[in-house]
């Protein structure tokens, strides 16, 4: 029998022993296998699948980026304000999932390494509170990147149709095959190739944007069931002082597992938050100059709005998780030091005293070096809009703006 599509969204019932770590990450990998960037291990059909890899990247992080720069280059006089700040934003963003998209595609090897060392940590989920932590958190990590995916998709969805509805090319990617001023169905043509190039940039982005969500929420889950083992270590009177012993060392193992695995994804995830930080507040920025300082329908706001949901969406829900991931860590140590250790022998005192002070260093990623991945960060990045904002205001470059196309377009014959 088939399975459904979205089965992978509700919480599996805890006799379902085949819900593992694996099956958090299905839907990232199916969208990672629809981009060309999860080829087969093996077979004829690997060297074919290349071709589909090929071909996204290139339309995704050569053939977008350079269609909108060509555009403000051999038309930049025919933009109006609107269709001008409509299309710079994903310009701007651009620039950022050149590199995040680069960082990331390189580094996939990086994510099948650590669902293979975190794979075997399922096996110790043995009690029903444990498997009841796995399966919450497969379907809510496959929940969100499917939400991740509406998002995403419905921007690009609301540009076409609003553009076209308005007369104008969504973002007006430069295209020598087909002008959109010609006709109608030029019009829908040219718009209809922008939307496949675009949403093939926008699910890169996805990828780049998705793969902390699966893995932090990963390193969570397996603490929570990790601080669970914990409470009950010498909770059994009828286990020997060994197999204390042996249960407590299997902790410290499955804790280093996880460190092993936050260190794999440090250096991608450092890079890739740093692009992120640094184009934030450029890109909520011109979409808020955008909708408050020019004409628009409600069209164009509903798209500019869902623009900045899908920015926001970007970095914030990976700041907010590794906020969560630092208190999971102290919320393992606290659990440590109230375990039941006080009528242990010296072995186990002595593993314990190690383990204890392994586990009061959190688990904390930075960007770039330089900035901690944190909520604080995040807002601290996206004020820059309001000062962007503030600085249009000021010098009055949106009235400028708006008098210098009138007079060009009274010179013009």
């Amino acid at each position: 029998m088939k399975k459904p599509l979205f089965e992978r969204l509700r919480t599996a019932p805890l006799d379902n022993h085949s819900i593992s770590s694996l099956v958090a990450s299905d839907y990232f990998y199916r969208i990672a296998f629809f981009m060309g960037w999860n080829p087969p291990t093996e077979g004829f059909f690997r060297r074919i699948y290349f071709l589909l890899t090929f071909t996204t990247m290139l339309l995704g992080i050569v053939c977008l980026p350079l269609g909108l720069t060509l555009t403000y280059v051999k038309h930049f006089s025919r933009f109006t304000p609107t269709e001008f700040l409509s299309s710079l934003p994903v310009d701007v963003n651009c620039i950022g999932n050149l590199i995040k998209t680069c960082v990331t595609f390189t580094s996939m090897w990086r994510f099948r390494l650590m669902n293979e060392l975190i794979s075997p940590l399922d096996k110790r989920c043995v009690s029903p509170s444990q498997r009841q932590i796995l399966h919450k958190s497969v379907a809510r990590v496959n929940l969100i990147v499917i939400v991740f995916l509406s998002t995403y998709l419905v921007f690009c969805f609301l540009n076409l149709f609003t553009s076209v509805l308005s007369g104008t090319a969504p973002w007006q990617l430069y295209n020598p095959l087909v002008d959109w001023r010609s006709g109608y169905w030029q019009l829908w043509i040219a718009s209809l190739m922008e939307y496949v190039v675009v949403s093939i940039g926008t699910l890169q982005e996805l990828i780049s944007d998705a793969y902390p969500i699966v893995f932090i929420s990963l390193f969570r889950c397996h603490l929570a069931i990790l601080r669970d083992r914990i409470e009950n270590l010498r909770q059994n009177p009828e286990l020997s002082e060994k197999e204390n012993y042996e249960q407590l060392v299997a902790c410290i193992q499955d804790h280093r597992t996880i460190i092993q695995c936050s260190e794999i994804i440090r250096p991608i995830l450092s890079i890739t938050i740093f692009a992120q930080f640094m184009l934030v507040g450029i890109d909520l920025g011109l979409a808020a100059i955008s909708i408050l300082l020019f004409e628009n329908t409600i069209w164009t706001v509903v798209a500019s709005v869902s623009f900045i949901m899908a920015i926001c969406m970007e970095s914030f829900p990976c700041c907010m998780l590794c906020e969560h991931l630092i208190e999971d860590c102290v919320q393992v140590s606290d659990a440590l030091f109230h375990s039941n250790w006080l009528t242990a022998d010296r072995r186990y005192k002595s593993a314990l005293l190690y383990f204890m002070h392994r586990v009061q260093k959190p688990i904390q990623f930075t960007a770039g070096a330089i900035f901690p991945i944190s909520v604080q960060s995040n807002i601290a990045v996206a004020k820059f809009a309001f000062t962007i904002i503030t600085i249009v205001k000021q010098m009055n470059l949106g009235e400028k703006f708006l008098n210098n196309r009138a007079n060009a377009g009274e010179v013009e014959p």
